[in-house]
């Protein structure tokens, strides 16, 4: 009776701590949380597509998401110096950083190559060749200051489009060039600008960036993103923050 008893508290202490064990299956995750739609701040909680996207795939494969929020020069070097484990931020694969990092597939399962020039309402500017020798505001570390530069233009850095945006509308900058959907966004909402360009991304989307060769942790992630895509999750989170592009979607994906 006693070995019974004994065989029991055994197995319900191996079960508490298995319970404790996968509630301690954290993955620490940094984002930027100035990028609507991707991710950005609301009543001051964190939402957006990246977000949602993550907590689904954290679900998937058993982990808590712990979220950073922080500049986004920042990302990387925090990924680097084991400060979080992944950085999801609607960060493309330059090759500069892909030498850097391992990044997952490509996340946003619909085309979205196009940046916008957006210039001030009453700027005579009205293509993106005009912008040699022009301040065009990009917000640090993004690939919008590498497009600047090959059109000839001289980046303003800062440290959100926001602030970028506000000296266009105070005409303290020329232009602006952002990713369009959070383009979009921001011309909706702020008055005096203007989106006259596009300027075509030939690079992989964006994807979620891990450390260099953690490629076991990357491949996880790509199957939980097919997996979700499968069971209908991935459509409830782009239909909640792209609408406009789930015909797009939904015809890619009854053309595979």
């Amino acid at each position: 009776m006693e070995e019974f008893f004994m065989k029991k508290v055994i197995l319900f202490l191996m079960l508490v701590l298995s319970s404790l064990s996968f509630a301690a299956k954290k993955l620490y995750v940094g984002t930027n949380a100035e990028f609507m739609p991707y991710e950005y701040l609301e009543n001051g909680k964190m939402v957006g597509f990246d977000i949602e996207l993550m907590d689904a795939i954290g679900k998937e494969l058993g982990y808590e998401i712990v979220w950073s929020n922080m500049g986004f020069d920042g990302l990387l070097p925090a990924l680097q110096m084991k400060k979080i484990d992944a950085v999801i931020a609607g960060m493309s694969q330059t090759p500069e950083r892909q030498k850097a990092v391992t990044f997952s597939m490509p996340y946003l399962l619909v085309t979205s190559d196009e940046h916008y020039v957006i210039v001030n309402e009453n700027s005579p500017i009205t293509h993106k060749e005009e912008l040699k020798d022009k301040k065009v505001g990009v917000q640090i570390g993004t690939m919008q200051e590498e497009f600047t530069k090959q059109l000839g233009g001289l980046p303003q850095l800062y440290n959100s489009w926001t602030g970028a945006l506000m000296d266009l509308q105070n005409n303290k900058i020329d232009a602006v060039i952002i990713a369009d959907v959070t383009g979009e966004e921001y011309l909706k909402v702020m008055k005096g600008i203007k989106k006259v360009d596009v300027v075509i991304d030939t690079q992989p989307g964006a994807s979620i960036a891990f450390r260099k060769g953690e490629t076991e942790l990357a491949e996880k992630v790509n199957q939980a993103i097919l997996k979700l895509d499968e069971n209908g999750t991935y459509l409830e989170i782009l239909q909640k923050y792209f609408p406009d592009k789930v015909e797009k979607y939904k015809a890619l994906k009854a053309s595979k």
